[in-house]
């Protein structure tokens, strides 16, 4: 029965150009119609139930909560408020200061770097120049190489 079905399609694969216009009509429509169904149904098990139950199910998007003001600052300093990327880098340089840990004043200087030229952060580049160009993470920043 398997052989008779595959030598029928077979066959019918070999005439599909050789059809006359009627059948070659009925074989679009026919595949046309069946496209048309499949889509229907795809798009109703969307809408299903299921669907609704399977989608509490996903994970959370990225937004997660902060546990700290930092990380508080460092989501709104990414999605680009100036006034938290600033908040965030005295916050780190401060932090610096505290603890010495050099990590702290590099990532300040990232987040420094990324809107260095607004305004708002003459005090930022005064502090630098002042307090952190000895430092190694800062040393060959653009604001502390010589005659720039």
């Amino acid at each position: 029965m398997f052989h008779r079905t595959v030598r029928r399609l077979c066959a019918g694969a070999h005439g599909v150009l050789k059809l006359r216009h009627s059948k070659r009509i009925q074989l679009i429509g026919a595949f046309a119609s069946g496209a048309f169904l499949s889509g229907a149904l795809m798009a109703s098990a969307i809408h299903s139930p299921i669907a609704a139950i399977a989608a509490t199910r996903k994970a959370p998007r990225v937004h997660l909560a902060a546990s700290s003001r930092l990380d508080l600052l460092r989501n709104e300093a990414g999605s680009g408020d100036e006034f938290a990327n600033r908040e965030l880098s005295v916050a780190l340089m401060d932090r610096y200061d505290s603890t010495g840990d050099s990590d702290n004043l590099y990532e300040a200087m990232v987040w420094f770097d990324r809107r260095w030229e607004t305004s708002g952060n003459t005090e930022l580049v005064a502090r630098v120049v002042e307090r952190y160009c000895g430092q190694r993470v800062v040393r060959w920043h653009r604001l502390c190489i010589g005659g720039e």
